[in-house]
């Protein structure tokens, strides 16, 4: 489970921004999609680790093409490896962003970025087995310092952009719809990670306490971003504004909370990307992620969240909808669709 929360730790916790785009945009009625969502990923990941103990696949790409066949198999290889690199790219981005802030150095970007994945590489070379204790780390900060900032009862007196006007404010038809993207999203994003680590797991289990660990989760990350108001929406990095409440040690704590979060997802999302082209990816497709990847960076942190993650998580919902059927099909069938 740890495992599975380092995994989705920078999409979900990181800046902040996430939590504006999927929930907080939908004012009073964000509280009814922080419900869905856990339901959600916990289901979504209870069903991914049962199809890859009863199937033997280790990755979503082997896990697709045993299901849908080689073809169809290989087009949901490509968006799942579309996800994994945009993800890979926004992290970076989060890490070279937080070296140019913190690092009193020449190009400190570039040093942030570059740690980033030199950490995540090692993190890889050896197996992957440390990710669990870097989720624990994860789960432990955030719980930690979301809540610390919703207990603070001082509105926040540094802003950087004016306020947004909320289209989707009170609409709960919306704020499940944008739960039911995150949850895929992050189910997508962590399938990698939760079929190398639940082979031997029991499936309600895993869905259970992951869907545990992302409802705590949201919850006191929902309570710190109410404390902004409405003005905290329009806001790059909203963790930073509410950080800076508490000065200068406010900064260090939130560039730090980032740096891990970023580091934890880039180790995970570098390692489904491995396991995604050991299940047989070809290399048009390979090329085909990078490009698009490497336009996400050129879009920048915030473009690259607020418009690449809706459109890739409604797609990787339509992607482990179908999963779902056909694993259904074959499962209960004996393997004859």
């Amino acid at each position: 489970m740890l495992a599975i929360v380092a995994a989705v730790a920078g999409t979900g916790y990181a800046s902040g921004r996430e939590l504006v785009l999927f929930f907080a945009q939908t004012g009073r009625a964000q509280w009814i999609g922080i419900g869905f969502a856990p339901v959600v990923f916990g289901l979504l990941t209870a069903l991914l680790c049962r199809c890859g103990a009863g199937m033997g696949a280790n990755s979503i790409a082997v896990l697709c093409k045993r299901l849908m066949g080689k073809r169809m198999g290989a087009v949901a290889g490509w968006l799942h490896g579309l996800l994994l690199a945009l993800t890979a790219v926004v992290m970076l981005c989060g890490a070279g962003e937080m070296g140019a802030l913190a690092l009193p150095v020449r190009y400190g970007w570039l040093w942030g970025a570059g740690i980033a994945l030199l950490i995540a590489l090692l993190v890889n070379l050896s197996g992957l087995r440390p990710l669990p204790w870097l989720g624990l780390i994860a789960l432990t900060a955030g719980v930690m310092f979301y809540g610390a900032l919703a207990m603070d009862p001082r509105s926040p007196r540094v802003w950087m952009e004016g306020a947004i006007q909320l289209a989707l404010e009170d609409s709960w038809p919306a704020s499940i719809l944008l739960a039911l993207a995150y949850g895929a999203m992050n189910a997508a994003l962590a399938s990698n990670v939760v079929l190398r680590f639940g082979q031997t797991a029991r499936p309600w289990k895993v869905g259970l306490l992951c869907g545990s660990a992302l409802l705590a989760l949201l919850a006191v990350a929902a309570g710190a971003i109410a404390r902004g108001g409405r003005l905290l929406l329009g806001q790059a990095i909203p963790t930073v504004i509410l950080a800076a409440r508490w000065g200068l040690a406010g900064f260090w704590i939130c560039a730090a909370f980032s740096y891990i979060c970023a580091v934890t997802t880039l180790a995970a999302v570098v390692g489904g990307l491995i396991d995604d082209v050991r299940g047989g990816w070809g290399r048009g497709a390979m090329v085909a992620v990078l490009a698009v990847a490497a336009l996400a960076g050129l879009l920048g942190l915030r473009r690259s969240v607020s418009v690449g993650y809706p459109a890739v998580g409604w797609l990787c919902a339509a992607l482990l909808l179908a999963v779902a059927c056909q694993a259904d099909r074959m499962l209960v069938h004996g393997g004859k669709g």
